[in-house]
């Protein structure tokens, strides 16, 4: 099990950051140990894909401005879109999606600043892919806050069913039980013994009506 203060150390930043990634991609802790709250490896893994993500991703908008610099062809406007755009690439996404999506356009970019494309379309790819990032990170956070929703409802299920365990009187509930038991038997009984005394009768009908013929 793993603590903020553990997870925070093992990737060597803020337990800030760390509580921040946690929130954006729906990581949420399985145990307590008094007021501390417990992570399993499942949760590490996660949130180890997450932040090698966005450094990875910043590593790429990185090396596309770096790219972006040595074009000589580019015009100092077109140097400043394609920065800006890089920027807002890399500080538009914060979900594990999003930032797998933004990487893969800053290297995209860098490819298309390091050929003989035209700058406009890393242009008009990075302002696409800006807000087709916030779109992505917007339907996550939405597939969150829905899986949030849905887990305090199982947990509130959850509560309810515990509460009305502790506080089911089973005595009560056996005493019933035995009651309707003895009732089922006691009407079973008397079916049973109705039937006898049918059959006996039937069968003395049956032997009065034999010494009849007899005479």
């Amino acid at each position: 099990m793993h603590s903020f203060d553990d997870l925070a150390a093992k990737f060597g930043v803020s337990v800030k950051t760390i509580r921040r990634r946690m929130n954006e991609n729906g990581i949420k802790p399985v145990d307590k140990d008094g007021k501390t709250l417990l992570f399993d490896d499942h949760a590490l893994a996660v949130l180890q894909d997450v932040i090698q993500t966005k450094r990875s991703k910043h590593e790429a908008v990185v090396n596309a401005g770096v790219a972006n610099i040595n074009k000589s062809t580019n015009t100092p406007a077109e140097s400043v879109q394609v920065q800006e755009g890089l920027e807002q690439l890399d500080k538009s996404t914060h979900t594990l999606a999003g930032d797998e999506y933004a990487k893969a356009i800053a290297n995209q970019v860098a490819e298309m600043l390091k050929s003989d494309t035209s700058v406009n379309k890393a242009i008009s790819l990075l302002t696409v892919a800006v807000n087709r990032g916030r779109i992505i990170d917007q339907q996550h956070d939405e597939l969150v806050a829905e899986i949030r929703r849905l887990n305090d409802k199982v947990d509130s299920l959850y509560d309810r069913l515990l509460h009305n365990m502790r506080n089911f009187n089973y005595r009560k509930m056996a005493k019933i039980n035995a009651e309707e038991f003895m009732k089922m038997t006691s009407k079973h009984k008397g079916k049973v013994s109705g039937q006898a005394s049918k059959q006996v009768k039937k069968k003395e009908k049956g032997g009065g009506q034999d010494k009849g013929q007899g005479a």
